[in-house]
């Protein structure tokens, strides 16, 4: 076995990934890895001419990604057609309730005078 083989061997026994094996493990395509891990906030080592990236760091990067997309998604509830954000379902119901008491209270009121 070749020294390359034996590094390569050894890094990912490490838990470190080179580029492609990163960018697959993430879902993202290889080429925008290697342009953006930075920006992206995903940590990474160089040894040598390689960069790797540990697994842990891979895992903190998808949690971050599911929990912005669950604020995103908690976020942009939308009314739908036909809702509007005063008369909303509660808000009639307790329009008509309040309307049935005052028409108990104006019976009432006619009883007793």
């Amino acid at each position: 076995m070749s020294s390359d083989k034996r590094t390569v061997l050894a890094m990912e026994v490490r838990g470190l990934l080179r580029y492609s094996d990163a960018a697959a493990y993430i879902g993202l395509a290889e080429g925008t890895l290697r342009n953006q891990h930075e920006e992206l906030g995903i940590q990474s080592v160089k040894i040598g001419r390689v960069r790797c990236f540990p697994v842990a760091a891979l895992d903190d990067f998808i949690e971050r990604k599911i929990l912005e997309t669950e604020r995103k998604q908690i976020r942009k509830k939308r009314r739908g057609r036909g809702e509007s954000l005063v008369f909303g379902p509660d808000f009639s119901f307790w329009l008509v309730i309040a309307a049935l008491l005052l028409m108990a209270l104006i019976r009432l009121s006619f009883l007793t005078a």
